[in-house]
């Protein structure tokens, strides 16, 4: 792209997407300390957590993703 307004602007909102990713995170993480028993951490629901856990793999994937577009980004920026 040769626009650097447009990849600026892009960069912008991919980087508000990442903030969203890390919000998304933390309720992931509450949702786990939920879905966990407190003896010994069996979980409580284990078709519940087998989903839960299939959702967070794929949400970790977008972090990954999302800081890959990151970087492309800012290196085509500067």
């Amino acid at each position: 792209m040769e626009n650097p307004k447009a990849i600026a602007e892009i960069l912008n909102q991919a980087k508000k997407i990442e903030e969203n990713n890390f919000s998304s995170m933390e309720h992931f993480t509450s949702i786990n300390m939920l879905l966990n028993a407190n003896d010994l951490g069996n979980t409580k629901d284990k078709e519940l957590t087998a989903k839960f856990n299939k959702l967070n793999q794929h949400m970790k994937d977008i972090n990954t993703l999302t800081s890959d577009l990151l970087n492309d980004l800012a290196s085509r920026h500067n």
